[in-house]
């Protein structure tokens, strides 16, 4: 379930950073492209350094009790971080 979870909020932001740029950020579309595709890029590849991090120095199972602590903490003050954010863009163009 966390995997089609993740893959939702992959595939929805990259469909959607584009307009975000453009429209909100006042980038040229060209410039939202290449900051696009360094974002996809880097999604892509963080795992390999997460990997590294979790084999080499860490261990398998403070790897995934940080891990755990980190996505907890997230999904917990993603929501509200994300809604002031939006909320400032909103009202600082009004």
């Amino acid at each position: 379930m966390v995997e089609v979870a993740e893959r939702f909020a992959y595939y929805g932001v990259a469909s959607n950073l584009i307009t975000f740029l453009t429209d909100k950020l006042g980038q040229s579309t060209a410039e939202a492209a290449v900051n696009a595709n360094a974002w996809g890029g880097v999604a892509l590849l963080l795992p390999i350094l997460g990997g590294f991090i979790a084999d080499y120095l860490l261990g398998k199972y403070y790897a995934i009790l940080a891990s755990s602590f980190l996505y907890v903490l997230v999904s917990i003050n993603l929501p509200t971080l994300l809604c002031h954010f939006l909320l400032s863009i909103v009202f600082d163009e009004a």
